[in-house]
């Protein structure tokens, strides 16, 4: 018996199988059609497709119109959130609210699609104008929290600046407090919001010693940002207070006087002008000495420089202190030296300066000087580097200076001699 080939085993067409395969393709073409029949008209109720013609048939060409299919959508499929919210949405316009019942609709629209940001958006209003702070916050922090809302963080802005007003209501100051008891979260956003919106910070500080109380208090990054805040509103003592919170331990005058940790930026810390050290006269870091650990290192390239070279500012209430420390340059070269300047963070008015620091071998010598802070100048003081001379920030210096052992502590008053 021969073997069986390929040929031998090809069916052959049939009427009958010929009519099966008529139809098969019939019942795919029809499958087709109506895939693409639900998949546009899909995209039209998600807006994905805006610009076709069809769009406008299947979701109505005026607002009536769109009413009128959405009701339809409902009545096919009540489970049709999508549909909902959308019709509920036109229940709070105007143009489209004759005939739709808003408050039912936006009672079931919560129901069936309670984190929808429209939802959330219409429940909030509602909320205030009936001025039900506790849901109206609820709905707030939401949108701004968790769906990264802009308009909901600035009415919560808003709400905190109102809230510290001597006329605002009693309620609505409770119910931030509970909303910030409950989850502080949502503070961060708004603080950040604050200033865009041109309200002051001051207004929120209530709130933030609320966070900073607790466990875990405030973050390092938020409270350097509500510290730089702070200091640009004038509010040093509210500044210093989160400055304290951060660090949760007494601090001197002059932190970080002895230069032995590296730089918090924004804080009360030392603050390194130049933002570009390579292209700039001089560069600063920190230092190590076998005999002291770290100390403040500036080193001049003989190219122009920014001043102040090196800054911190400081919280000194009106009265007599005394400045001291030690600095070494065998080789700086310069025509009137260096000093240390106290200044007035608020106007910049100069309160005292150390003796011109200039070049004198490898020993360390000290510097000093005793200042006098007024009432008038407000209690956020500037400690900076700077040229003696003006010019020579312009000119450039050549060389390299070290400071170390820097102590701030309050002195007996300096009276004057009584004339004779």
């Amino acid at each position: 018996m021969t073997a069986a080939t390929l040929n031998d085993a090809k069916p052959g067409w049939t009427p009958a199988r010929m009519g099966v395969f008529a139809l098969l393709v019939l019942a795919a073409l029809w499958l087709g059609w109506k895939a693409w029949d639900v998949n546009i008209t899909m995209s039209c109720w998600k807006n994905e497709w805006p610009n076709l013609p069809v769009c406008e048939e299947i979701n109505g060409r005026t607002p009536q119109e769109r009413v009128a299919r959405l009701q339809e959508r409902l009545a096919a499929n009540p489970g049709d959130s999508q549909a909902l919210v959308e019709l509920t949405g036109l229940a709070h316009r105007p143009e489209t609210a004759a005939g739709l019942d808003a408050p039912a609709l936006l009672a079931a629209a919560g129901q069936a699609a309670p984190q929808d940001v429209t939802v959330l958006q219409l429940q909030a209003n509602e909320a205030l104008r009936a001025q039900r702070w506790p849901d109206a916050l609820d709905k707030l922090t939401r949108l701004s929290q968790h769906h990264h809302n802009a308009d909901a963080t600035r009415v919560l802005a808003e709400l905190v600046a109102l809230a510290a007003q001597p006329t605002a209501q009693p309620t609505l100051q409770q119910a931030l407090v509970d909303a910030v008891e409950t989850d502080p979260g949502w503070l961060d956003r708004v603080l950040r919001a604050m200033p865009g919106a041109k309200l002051q910070l001051a207004s929120a500080m209530p709130l933030v010693g609320l966070v900073a109380a607790k466990e875990p208090g405030l973050s390092a990054p938020l409270g350097l940002y509500l510290i730089r805040q702070l200091k640009t509103e004038g509010l040093w003592l509210e500044a210093h207070a989160i400055w304290l919170r951060l660090w949760k331990r007494p601090l001197g005058y002059v932190f970080n006087g002895d230069f032995e940790q590296n730089f918090v930026a924004g804080g009360f810390d030392w603050e390194v002008i130049e933002r570009d050290p390579h292209r700039g006269g001089a560069r600063i870091d920190l230092a190590g000495r076998r005999e002291r650990g770290q100390v403040l290192r500036v080193a001049f390239t003989g190219r122009a420089m920014k001043t102040p070279l090196v800054r911190q500012h400081l919280l000194l209430p009106p009265g007599s202190y005394r400045f001291a420390g030690e600095f070494q340059s065998g080789d700086l070269r310069s025509e009137r030296g260096l000093a240390w300047v106290f200044s007035c963070a608020s106007n910049g008015r100069e309160l005292a300066r150390t003796a011109p620091l200039m070049a004198g071998g490898r020993t360390w010598q000290p510097l000093g000087v005793s200042l006098e802070v007024p009432a008038d100048c407000g209690l956020g003081v500037a400690l900076a580097l700077q040229t003696e001379a003006p010019f020579e920030a312009r000119t450039g210096l050549r060389g390299e200076v070290v400071f170390d052992r820097f102590t701030l502590v309050q002195a007996p008053a300096t009276q004057e001699a009584n004339p004779p």
